[in-house]
């Protein structure tokens, strides 16, 4: 009995097709994006290296290289968080980005350093503030009254009148009294020029302090030379050390 060629050829491709049906492992990797980025640090704006950046939620992970550039591969296509981690600075987990197959998704970051207490340490030293003296028409909002959920920008969003938030992920910005000029940050003491280009979850806030209008800045000009600012959001997460309102000093 003879085959026709065309049964021949189907029979002949058939075991190529049982092998492109068992080996996900080329199809995976079509279907696969990537995150890439730089981290830098968010006062110095230079890179920072050894910075763990992990997929939430999964095993991926790389480290930033000396210029502070990283890349994790084999990420699967949806949306997905990304942390980046590192001793000495404030971690910041995203907000969800959108991967896509066989493309790379840019996700940036600007790490806040922190200050760690060093237990065994006595300062003998006289602090030239004991006492945290709130400014005039300032509203301060302890832990019970933020949100505890998401960023700490997007919680405050109507809980002070004439103060709004604008912008998304690493772009959040408060616009105070609709003011063109942007707000000044002080993180745990630590003067940041806007925009707040890093997450600060509100479950790890103790205290926000707002100061609206120009002259709330004067304390912070010898950082902010030669710039206005339209008023000053002040943040303390827990354990932060220094002068805070009497309001939310812990166990008051």
């Amino acid at each position: 009995m003879s085959v026709s060629p065309r049964r021949r050829l189907r029979g002949a491709l058939a075991p190529i097709a049982l092998l492109a049906a068992v080996s996900p492992i080329g199809i995976a990797a079509q279907n696969t994006g990537s995150i890439s980025g730089r981290i830098l640090d968010a006062l110095k704006r230079e890179p920072i290296r050894d910075v763990i950046v992990s997929i939430v939620g999964s095993a991926l992970s790389s480290g930033t290289d000396t210029d502070g550039y990283y890349t994790i591969d084999s990420v699967m296509p949806g949306l997905v968080k990304v942390k980046a981690q590192i001793l000495g600075y404030v971690p910041i987990t995203t907000d969800y980005y959108t991967v896509h197959p066989d493309s790379s998704t840019p996700v940036d970051f600007h790490l806040a350093p922190v200050l760690y207490e060093l237990e065994g340490v006595e300062v003998t030293a006289q602090s030239p503030q004991r006492t945290w003296v709130q400014h005039q028409g300032s509203q301060v909002l302890t832990k019970e009254d933020i949100p505890q959920r998401g960023d700490i920008l997007s919680a405050l969003q109507g809980l002070i009148p004439s103060v709004r938030v604008r912008g998304r992920r690493d772009d959040t910005r408060l616009v105070v009294r609709n003011a063109a000029a942007d707000v000044l940050y002080v993180i745990d003491g630590i003067v940041i020029r806007p925009p707040l280009t890093f997450y600060i979850d509100a479950t790890q806030v103790d205290c926000v302090e707002v100061r609206r209008g120009f002259s709330a800045v004067a304390q912070f000009k010898p950082s902010i030379v030669g710039e206005n600012y339209a008023g000053v959001v002040l943040i303390w997460t827990r354990g932060a050390l220094g002068a805070r309102p009497r309001s939310c000093v812990p166990d008051n």
